[in-house]
Formats: C-alpha cells, sequence, structure tokens
C-alpha cells in the first residue's frame, strides 16, 4: 500500500512538473524567437553583405558595413539630433524637481495639481505627439493662432532647427510627471529632524535645500537621470508623429527628426524598399548599444566612488 501510494505522489509530481515545466518554457520559447534570434542575427549581419532580409545570402565583406558607417553623413547627423534630444531630459528633470519642491508644502489642492502633473506621463506618447503635432499645425495650429504668427514649425526651410525643438517641447512636457511622483516619495522619507537641527543654526530655506534636501534625493535623482537619458536616446514616437518619413528618406526637413532609431526604422525599409540596408542598421543598432551601456556603466562608477569619498 505504501509503495502505490508512493508511485501515485510521484506520478503527481511528475504530472505538475510537467505542467510547470510547460509554462515556464512559453516565456523562453519567446525570448528565444523574438529577441535572442534576431540579436544573433543582427550580430552577424554587421559582418556580412545581405539582400533584403534573406539570411541565406550573407557573405563576409570584411567590415565594409562599419566603414560605410563612419563615413556615412547622416549617421553623424542622427548621432548630434539624438544627443540634442537626449540633454532635454536635464530640463525635464530640473522641472520635476521644481515642481515636486512646490507641492512637498502639501498645501490646499497639492494632490489635485500632483495628479494633473501625473497624467501626461501615463498618456501614450503616440497620443501625445499627435496632440502637439496638432499645435505646432501651420495652417491651423493652436500655436500660430495664441501668437499671431504664419510659422511652419514642423517643416521650415529657413529655420528648420524648429522641428527639433518642437520634438524636444512634447518630450519635456510629458516626462516630469513620473520624477515628481519619485521626488515626491523621496521627500517624505528625509529624517524631519535633520530640518529641525539646521534651523536651531540658523539655516535659511535655500540652505536646508541645497545641503539637506539635494543630498538626500541623490539616489532619485541619479535613477531619474539616468532612465531619462536612455529613454532619449531612444526617441521614436515623437519623431515619426512630427515628421512622418516619406518616400525620399528624409525625416523632416533637412533631416531634422532624424534620431538613430528612426535612422534605424528608414534603413530597415519600411518606408522603401530602396532604403533597404539591414546590415548598416544593425551596425547603428549595436552602436546605440554600447553607447547607452558606457553611459550606464559609467555613471554607476562615478556613482560608486561618489559614495565611498562621502
Amino acid at each position: 500500500m505504501k509503495e502505490k501510494t508512493i508511485s501515485k505522489k510521484k506520478r503527481k509530481f511528475r504530472a505538475e512538473s510537467a505542467v510547470g515545466l510547460a509554462g515556464a518554457l512559453i516565456p523562453i520559447i519567446g525570448f528565444i524567437f523574438f529577441n535572442f534570434f534576431p540579436i544573433v542575427v543582427s550580430f552577424l549581419a554587421m559582418f556580412c553583405d545581405m539582400e533584403y532580409y534573406d539570411l541565406g545570402s550573407m557573405k563576409w565583406n570584411n567590415f565594409q558595413n562599419f566603414i560605410n558607417v563612419f563615413r556615412d553623413a547622416r549617421f553623424y547627423k542622427s548621432l548630434g539630433i539624438t544627443f540634442w534630444i537626449a540633454s532635454a531630459q536635464f530640463v525635464s528633470l530640473a522641472i520635476a524637481l521644481l515642481i515636486a519642491v512646490l507641492l512637498k508644502r502639501n498645501r490646499k489642492g497639492s494632490k489635485l495639481f500632483l495628479v494633473l502633473f501625473f497624467i501626461p506621463y501615463i498618456c501614450s506618447s503616440v497620443a501625445v505627439a499627435i496632440m502637439w503635432g496638432w499645435i505646432f499645425d501651420w495652417q491651423h495650429g493652436i500655436l500660430n493662432s495664441i501668437l499671431g504668427t504664419n510659422i511652419n514649425w514642423l517643416n521650415n526651410p529657413v529655420t528648420p532647427s524648429t522641428l527639433t525643438w518642437a520634438i524636444i517641447i512634447t518630450i519635456i512636457w510629458q516626462a516630469p510627471g513620473y520624477g515628481i511622483v519619485m521626488y515626491r516619495v523621496a521627500f517624505a522619507a528625509i529624517d524631519p529632524s535633520l530640518y529641525e537641527a539646521s534651523s536651531l543654526d540658523g539655516a535659511g530655506g535655500f540652505s536646508q535645500f541645497w545641503h539637506i534636501t539635494l543630498p538626500s534625493v541623490a539616489p532619485t535623482t541619479f535613477f531619474l537621470l539616468m532612465a531619462g537619458i536612455l529613454a532619449g536616446l531612444m526617441t521614436f514616437d515623437a519623431a515619426t508623429i512630427l515628421a512622418p518619413i516619406s518616400w525620399t528618406g528624409i525625416a523632416g526637413q533637412d533631416d531634422m527628426a532624424l534620431t538613430l532609431v528612426y535612422y534605424i526604422y528608414v534603413l530597415t525599409g519600411f518606408n522603401a524598399p530602396s532604403y533597404m540596408d539591414m546590415p548598416k542598421a544593425s551596425v547603428i543598432s549595436w552602436v546605440l548599444f554600447l553607447m547607452t551601456f558606457i553611459f550606464a556603466f559609467g555613471t554607476f562608477i562615478v556613482r560608486n566612488r561618489r559614495m565611498k569619498n562621502d
């Protein structure tokens, strides 16, 4: 009887293990096919010539793809625009900190304002970009109506940089909400006795903010800054909505919306088969990966050194 009971338990255990294993394999298989396999293909494609998406046509080309990328003027332009847009995260972070400090006083209606500031963050980035596209519209835009002007903000042949500024404004309007909430939580964790002790020593509001508040929320600032810049380097939605790619392959007037991710999209041939260059797109993708990795790794090193010195 005992042997039968043990054998039944073993069978039950094996059945449960099989079901659990099958459930665990589903995301693993999905990762292999939709993430790991494309990563391997993109890595190999950097060193080969390739006809469209035909893996059988891959042939070693003696690093010619790297030469093509680093001689490409559009690559350097997209790199500069990407860094320009990513730098907007500093402005977004400063706005988040300022608003969080103002809401810190818990005056009447502060919670309502906190919700209002957070709404843009939870909205779809595509919807936000469409809304700002209407605002910047040349003929029926709200901005021109308010200013009484007739400026083509998104396609200006005289000052094409207005397109890049429009993308930056769109990002700055949406991004601070998350930082405001994070700072509010960080402020709540600061020991009130620090402010009491500094008040007894005669420290004013600005001195308390500079010597107590800022150092106390430094880990939150580090996280928000790193996450924001990494998100800026991956800018795509706002650029594609405000400057839809044309059959000529140009991302807005004078390519002023051409971020690195946008350029990768152009090279994959979704806009026109004549621009399809998967090996070149793979090289730029890995360059973008190395940039984000070096930035994140370097930021962690700097933070750890500062923590040791403190």
